[in-house]
């Protein structure tokens, strides 16, 4: 009988790229909510930056990483299972997975609420590079896996 629970090591680069992607995620919204402050006119010194990043990860966490972390527990076995099926390079698919799992969890956030409250995913290009930060936590998460395999 094949043994259903994960090995450490799927755990283990699941957790690590979990934090990856909501560091990203979070990291990406910030810069893009300070990016349109500084359109407006006013200035936002490095430092501002820099606290602002650090209060939103501090403020944020729970919740992005509850509700992000649903969607990408859900996209990386589909992805697994999809790359054996269709025989494409596991980080590549993984990566894909990543950025679809984030793009799909932010329709259903605009689904719930009829309206998108993650403001930077209200444009295109903050939609797109918030769903990077999937990717690269997919690509993060394939990587670790196999780098545990060998």
């Amino acid at each position: 009988m094949k043994n259903l629970l994960p090995r450490r090591q799927t755990v283990f680069s699941f957790i690590v790229s979990w934090a990856m992607l909501i560091f990203l995620f979070i990291l990406t919204a910030t810069q893009f909510n300070l990016a349109e402050i500084a359109a407006l006119g006013l200035n936002v010194p490095f430092a501002d930056r820099l606290a602002t990043t650090a209060q939103d990860l501090v403020s944020g966490l729970p919740l992005i990483a509850t509700i992000f972390g649903f969607g990408f527990l859900i996209a990386m076995p589909v992805t697994g299972v999809i790359a054996g099926l269709v025989k494409i390079l596991p980080h590549v698919a993984h990566g894909l997975g990543g950025f679809v799992g984030v793009a799909v969890t932010l329709f259903a956030l605009k689904a719930l609420f009829a309206i998108t409250p993650i403001g930077p995913a209200r444009d295109i290009d903050g939609f797109i590079a918030l769903c990077l930060s999937g990717a690269v936590a997919g690509y993060v998460y394939s990587a670790l896996k196999a780098r545990g395999q060998n």
